[in-house]
């Protein structure tokens, strides 16, 4: 029963013995109901605190695994500290751990997010499922170079956590990675199979065109130093794709003379 309603109803029944006049019934009548419009409006700015505050609460999460993602992604599981990801955020330790308990929870839940943006890769070759497994195959990787330009986060996570190994790159594979690596794997072997692709394996075909887009995405830093040039441009991005596509998994299609 609401809080309000329970208490006007028992107001009204302590108090209804002692009303021996109509007026006294008035005045009993008058104080329940303003009592219970009271009540009324004390619930309803505690529940739009509530909101407010649950509105920031997440927020400060979102922040927290923002700033986590990009240093887990840039300096690895091990060499990334809470402090340094609370000094980051601008928040207290308090504050972080109030959210996260630990750094391995922060760092699933950081992943998650990438899971998220896969997931629109998913979507999209789900609408493309009528098309053949090459044109699916290329709009994977053309829509895989888009978020990882946006999401480099994603580029360098894989690259860190598929050298090293271990329980966190298992992890990423049961609920971030594997499904959606596989799937494109399958789409590889079944172009094989039509005769459309070279016979190479299909498992080398995938990670040889994620390794090419995110390689110039990763190393953006060392292009710029060493030759003066900056991939991360409408023009550079362009040519990246265009490399990834045109290229490399062209490259990998039959011509004539393989036929």
């Amino acid at each position: 029963m609401n809080k309000a309603i329970w208490l006007a109803y028992h107001l009204h029944c302590d108090l209804l013995p002692r009303a021996q006049s109509s007026l006294s019934l008035l005045k009993l009548s008058f104080l329940t109901i303003k009592s219970t419009k009271l009540i009324l409006e004390s619930d309803m700015a505690a529940a739009g605190t509530a909101t407010v505050s649950a509105g920031k609460g997440e927020r400060t999460a979102a922040r927290i695994r923002e700033v986590a993602l990009d240093q887990f992604s840039r300096l690895g599981f091990e060499r990334v500290t809470m402090s340094d990801i609370a000094e980051a955020a601008g928040l207290s330790q308090a504050t972080l751990h109030y959210h996260f308990q630990d750094k391995d929870q922060l760092w699933r839940s950081a992943m998650l997010g990438l899971g998220e943006v896969i997931a629109e890769e998913e979507r999209m070759l789900d609408a493309a499922q009528d098309a053949s497994p090459l044109a699916q195959l290329r709009i994977a990787m053309r829509f895989f170079l888009r978020i990882s330009w946006k999401h480099p986060a994603l580029g360098r996570v894989v690259a860190l956590e598929g050298m090293a190994g271990g329980e966190r790159l298992a992890w990423l594979d049961e609920h971030v990675l594997g499904h959606r690596n596989r799937r494109l794997a399958a789409l590889a072997s079944a172009a094989i199979e039509a005769g459309v692709l070279k016979p190479f394996p299909p498992e080398m075909i995938v990670i040889t065109l994620q390794a090419g887009a995110a390689g110039v995405i990763n190393l953006a830093p060392l292009m710029r130093d060493t030759f003066g040039f900056d991939p991360d441009t409408a023009e550079g991005r362009a040519a990246h794709e265009s490399l990834v596509l045109d290229a490399l998994l062209s490259g990998f299609v039959k011509s004539e003379r393989d036929i």
